[in-house]
């Protein structure tokens, strides 16, 4: 009996027991857990100002490929030709901000033809920020934060009484979470070494950094290996990453992009492996053997043979192409690019490519002239916006800018209406069927812009429309003028009182007839009123608001505010998905002497349809929308919309009422195929 008794109380010393070592072992996870997302704030502040030096390697081994790769911007140059190329640098880092750098490139080396760089895409994971809320700019959710705890799962194991051992998983599929594992300093929470890997944007990578050991560094990598892989319908290109950080040998500032492998031979830092060697002797004799075969005249025909000239014809379709000087440059958006093609229900599918130019006499004053054209299906129109734009103060963005530009073919039904009252139809003529409503619009506007303020930007001058009917036989024929002109003085305040409160603008436009041969009077006022409110985990709120009000009673023809029209050109999410009608009739845009608007949009990358299984991997971010309006002669008008972003493409359903009844249900789709290649 008295053994029974024992075996029962000690078996209940277990059972006591263990809870209490779960509950001991949880504390001393929480207790590491909470030093590590502790540490940037008690021991590190940011290195930001500092300059270090950096030797940097890429290796970028093809193992297969197709001709679709030929349709990847900055790959087009290793379509063809070698699969196996290595670059290297060496210069200064210099740390601007928590994400932001720059990197001079002094000493280069490398096999690429021209020496052109590899696709940023690949080369992005260089500098990952390990205590940030992302690890990257705007991506990937870092388990280093303590904001991000809710999507990661964490395991710790001590490893002898120093060290602690972390390996985190997260806890839905999703391309903005990463798996690994880090080692990291018990006493002080201080990361010593991490790995991890991910998948974004087409790129498989995984990451190894041992981290810096002094304070102001120690939240920067000492040393970072990245492998990456692309695989793009049939292709697959592997590349492999080497950098290092706190350089010992600093160069003088004077020496820039210096092409000289002998120099580089004494400032690598890591030396070469044997296949690595091998790319540079390989290119090397081939270079060599066809300086031996081919005469001068040979290689001066070759530069200029079809096939050459077919190439750099490929080259400009689909990467960014320009030139540089000294003093100038000329920038050409890819010809074939998905980001510029869009399209919606209500717009229809729309077209543009941009062009940049640049001319500097000095860091304070340079002309630039980047135009935009564009094409829209739908209503077959062409675009075109040309600034021309002399900066002579960029500290308080000081320029003179001319615009040469077409706007919205926008529609007028005061038009429509004075013909029918000067010309009432006998039952044989249809003017609604004659499309007699709708104009052209050319404009022409000269502005200057200045900060006053730290707290006040100003921009004025004057704007000129010439606006022409569509149909100009036949309202010529209805005996109706067929140019409309306009002249006005603008004047446009921007107001941030706040340093992160909203912004608002007031706007100002008064046409006086007359001048110009101007035959319109008008009088324009608007107010514009948006707020982004920063989340933690690149979650955001965006509030805008505004109205407009066109006082003159005079006219009622070309209602045309700046805040509150169509547009017919494609954007990206960023650009125009917030703040935008999606199914408004195009023509309640210039109906009413006022409107009244509200737009709300939430975004977080993890949402709703992030958790569902085999689609959620994909997700980037996602979209709630929500928007009203009240306008002259209808209900009130409001939209509520969802919306996805993926690798490939941003889609969004919407839903448009009046009052409390359904109108239509419509979508929206951009192209973001390589958009940030």
């Amino acid at each position: 009996m008295n053994s029974k008794v024992h075996i029962i109380l000690l078996l209940l010393g277990m059972l006591t027991f263990m809870p209490s070592s779960s509950f001991s072992k949880e504390k001393s996870d929480s207790l590491l857990l909470n030093r590590m997302w502790d540490y940037r704030r008690n021991f590190a502040h940011y290195a930001e100002g500092k300059t270090t030096n950096v030797y940097m390697r890429n290796t970028l081994d093809t193992k297969r490929r197709n001709f679709t790769l030929f349709l990847v911007p900055t790959l087009y140059s290793i379509a063809k030709g070698d699969r196996r190329f290595i670059t290297e640098l060496y210069g200064k880092l210099h740390i601007n901000d928590e994400y932001r750098y720059d990197i001079n490139r002094q000493i280069i080396s490398g096999t690429i033809p021209h020496n052109r760089p590899i696709s940023s895409s690949l080369t992005e994971y260089i500098i990952p920020n390990i205590y940030g809320i992302t690890l990257y700019e705007e991506r990937l959710l870092s388990p280093f934060h303590r904001a991000n705890r809710r999507y990661y799962k964490y395991q710790v194991v001590q490893v002898g009484n120093t060290l602690a051992h972390i390996t985190f998983r997260p806890k839905v599929n999703n391309t903005q979470l990463v798996r690994g594992r880090a080692i990291i300093d018990i006493n002080s929470g201080r990361i010593q070494h991490v790995s991890f890997a991910g998948e974004y944007d087409m790129i498989d990578f995984q990451v190894d950094v041992v981290q810096g050991t002094e304070d102001t560094y120690s939240i920067l990598p000492q040393r970072c290996k990245t492998d990456v892989q692309f695989k793009f319908m049939g292709n697959n290109i592997q590349m492999r990453h080497l950098a290092t950080y706190h350089a010992p040998e600093t160069l003088p500032d004077s020496i820039k992009e210096v092409n000289d492998r002998n120099r580089m031979d004494t400032l690598r830092t890591i030396q070469l492996r044997k296949d690595e060697e091998n790319i540079y002797r390989q290119y090397d004799e081939r270079r060599e053997s066809e300086k031996q075969t081919a005469p001068k005249d040979t290689i001066a025909k070759k530069s200029n043979s079809l096939g050459n000239i077919l190439w750099n014809i490929g080259d400009r379709l689909v990467s960014s192409s320009g030139a540089e000087t000294e003093n100038a440059s000329v920038r050409l958006s890819p010809i074939v690019n998905p980001q510029y093609i869009s399209y919606s229900q209500n717009r229809g599918l729309s077209y543009k490519i941009r062009l940049g130019a640049r001319y500097s006499w000095n860091p304070k004053r340079y002309l630039t002239f980047q135009p935009q054209l564009g094409y829209n299906f739908k209503i077959r129109q062409f675009y075109f916006y040309a600034p021309l734009r002399m900066t002579y103060n960029p500290k308080r963005n000081g320029y003179a800018e001319i615009i040469v530009a077409n706007g919205n073919r926008i529609s007028n039904a005061s038009v429509l209406e004075a013909i029918e009252r000067t010309r009432p139809s006998d039952g044989t003529v249809d003017y609604n069927g004659k499309g007699l409503d709708y104009f052209n619009d050319n404009y022409y506007q000269i502005v200057n812009n200045v900060v006053a303020y730290n707290w006040l930007e100003i921009t004025s001058g004057l704007v000129y429309h010439v606006r022409k009917p569509v149909n100009i036989p036949d309202m010529e024929e209805a005996g109706m003028p067929t140019t409309y002109r306009s002249f006005a003085p603008l004047v446009t305040l921007h107001i941030s009182p706040w340093y992160h409160g909203p912004n608002l603008t007031l706007s100002y436009e008064r046409s006086f007839k007359d001048i110009l041969k101007s035959n319109l009077g008008y009088e324009r006022i608007e107010v514009d009123v948006n707020h982004l409110f920063k989340m933690p985990c690149m979650r955001y709120i965006n509030l805008r608001g505004g109205m407009g009000l066109y006082t003159n009673k005079n006219t009622t023809y070309f209602l045309d505010y700046a805040n509150f029209r169509i547009n017919h050109l494609p954007e990206g999410w960023d650009d125009e998905w917030t703040g935008q009608f999606q199914l408004l009739d195009s023509r309640w845009y210039n109906t009413s002497r006022y409107y009244l608007r509200a737009h709300a949009s939430y975004e977080s990358p993890l949402l709703l349809c992030s958790f569902l299984p085999w689609i959620g991997r994909y997700i980037e971010s996602e979209r709630l929308y929500l928007n009203a309006l009240s306008i002259q002669h209808t209900h009130a008008y409001s939209e509520i919309g969802y919306a996805l972003t993926t690798r490939f493409i941003s889609i969004g359903v919407f839903s448009s009422f009046l009052n409390t009844k359904i109108q239509r249900i419509g979508c929206k789709l951009t192209f973001e195929l390589f958009r940030k290649w």
